[in-house]
């Protein structure tokens, strides 16, 4: 049956033949829920694939692409402001059973104490986990992580340019801004961003990053140049 109420006839709800759960279709293409709306109902999705993506500094970001049997949508139930952390939008046609607030509300109150007790543990280290997933990642102490990381392992040179792409991918952030950070480590004497050393034909024009300083992570923490976000 059409859900009430609503002028969308490619969202359609109908019983599930067991149980008093609902089942929704929803047709390729269409969208689910956007990122930054409430929410109380999480979703099992039984039929179809559903991409699930988010606004990452500015840019659309795929989390994943869920395929039967999945769940999603259940961070928006443990989030104080029941917001959406992430949109959901159909790549081909899906079948989706809705799991309401109330429903698990009501299944944990009326059930027996061990299960309850059980379940109220793993509700309250879902919260806790999803805020820790939410925080913005602190990319300027990850930059120096990865590059200590060289250094600790006797890989004192990178390649500039790769390694400036690379960072950019792994944080989700413009080159620019990579570069941006790599300069004020340069800045501080930490870095040095050299040619190749190469000359005459063996000469590649290449940039490469050499890491100047022991213990790169202890030395920029020590001097308060990064802070440290909270674990």
């Amino acid at each position: 049956m059409p859900l009430p109420g609503s002028r969308d006839s490619s969202v359609v709800m109908k019983r599930v033949s067991q149980g008093s759960f609902l089942q929704r279709t929803v047709l390729k293409h269409n969208v689910l829920f956007t990122e930054g709306s409430k929410g109380d109902e999480a979703y099992i999705l039984t039929e179809g694939k559903m991409e699930i993506s988010g606004s990452v500094a500015g840019r659309k970001k795929v989390f994943a692409v869920l395929q039967p049997i999945s769940m999603f949508g259940e961070m928006a139930l443990f989030l104080e402001s029941h917001a959406r952390t992430a949109t959901a939008i159909a790549l081909e046609d899906a079948k989706v059973v809705v799991l309401h607030r109330d429903d698990l509300e009501g299944y944990i109150g009326t059930a027996p104490p061990a299960i309850q007790a059980m379940l109220n543990v793993l509700v309250a280290r879902l919260k806790t986990t999803t805020q820790k997933s939410l925080r913005t990642p602190n990319v300027p102490l990850g930059i120096v992580r990865v590059l200590d990381l060289f250094e600790t392992n006797g890989k004192t040179e990178i390649l500039y340019d790769s390694a400036v792409r690379h960072l950019a991918e792994i944080f989700v952030c413009s080159p620019a801004t990579i570069e941006g950070y790599l300069q004020d480590l340069a800045t501080q004497g930490r870095l040095a961003i050299d040619s190749d050393g190469a000359s005459g034909p063996a000469a590649t024009g290449r940039r490469v990053l050499r890491i100047k300083t022991p213990h790169l992570l202890q030395a920029v923490l020590q001097n308060g140049k990064v802070e440290k976000q909270e674990e």
